[in-house]
């Protein structure tokens, strides 16, 4: 194996953060006392990877930091110091016993601070990283809380500004004296219903609350008739989201006369004259 294919290989970057056996360590060492462009390379590593761990790290909040270095500084740490010492000088008393001309400033320590420092620093960022991205992702969800309970308030605004207006128009209508109002009764026995018109007399014009008739079913709309020589005249149809609520619709036409007023429930869209069985609330005029 060539000198390129040997740094190609990964032996040094494994070398460095000390991932090999002691047999494949005197090797390398071996080979870098052989081959200067090794120690070169070696260097390059070393420069590279403590950069990139300056370069990566990010300061973490005060608290992850405190726990950090009370991790680091338990009484544990002096047992596994003690191990340590005794692993290199079992492994010293090896080396002893193999000659190799080889310069001291190329021994790699077992245990190095400088590289605990680069994996500690590393091992920081990667706490910091996932403490933020988990702060971010919170501060999310926060805001999208935020922003839903002021939709719903919002929506109860608008709820409570129509009734508002609605309970205001209500008081001018009932004030006016050419303003005539005409509560419709229910009907069918059992089925308390009700729901009120507002009927000016002069003008013709005329308003229709559906206050506490039930929402009809899929497929049905409520239909206003005006009772005119004894017979039903249609005066449209009713909104369905009008239904169980205090708000008023203006009745789509004129209403020139009348003795009495009905709503009935009707296929959507109308009905040209009233089914009987569903006539749901009544009121004379």
């Amino acid at each position: 194996m060539d000198i390129n294919e040997y740094i190609d290989s990964g032996v040094l970057e494994a070398f460095l953060l000390g991932a090999l056996t002691r047999e494949e360590e005197e090797l390398v060492l071996l080979k870098l006392e052989n081959h200067p462009e090794l120690r070169v390379e070696l260097q390059a590593m070393e420069d590279a990877m403590l950069s990139y761990a300056q370069t990566q790290s990010k300061v973490p909040p005060p608290a992850l930091q405190d726990k950090i270095w009370a991790t680091i500084n338990t009484p544990s740490q002096n047992v596994h110091e003690n191990a340590d010492d005794v692993e290199v000088n079992e492994f010293e008393t090896t080396r002893k016993s193999v000659v190799m001309p080889f310069k001291p400033e190329y021994r790699r320590p077992l245990i190095s601070w400088k590289y605990a420092a680069m994996i500690l620093a590393l091992v920081g960022s990667v706490a910091v990283n996932i403490y933020l991205v988990n702060e971010g992702r919170k501060a999310a969800e926060d805001k999208l809380a935020l922003s839903q309970k002021l939709d719903k308030l919002e929506a109860n605004q608008k709820q409570l500004a129509g009734l508002l207006a609605t309970y205001q128009k209500s008081t001018e209508m009932k004030a006016d004296t050419g303003m005539q109002t005409i509560v419709m009764h229910t009907v069918l026995v059992g089925h308390p219903m009700a729901a009120t018109i507002y009927w000016s007399k002069g003008s013709g014009e005329a308003y229709v609350a559906m206050e506490a008739l039930p929402a009809p079913p899929k497929g049905m709309q409520y239909q206003l008739w005006a009772i005119q020589g004894g017979k039903p005249v249609d005066m449209g149809v009713l909104k369905n989201d009008m239904a169980n609520t205090p708000q008023m619709q203006k009745v789509d036409k004129l209403v020139t006369s009348s003795e009495a007023f009905a709503i009935s429930l009707e296929k959507e869209g109308g009905s040209p004259t009233p089914t009987a069985q569903n006539i749901y609330v009544l009121g004379k005029a």
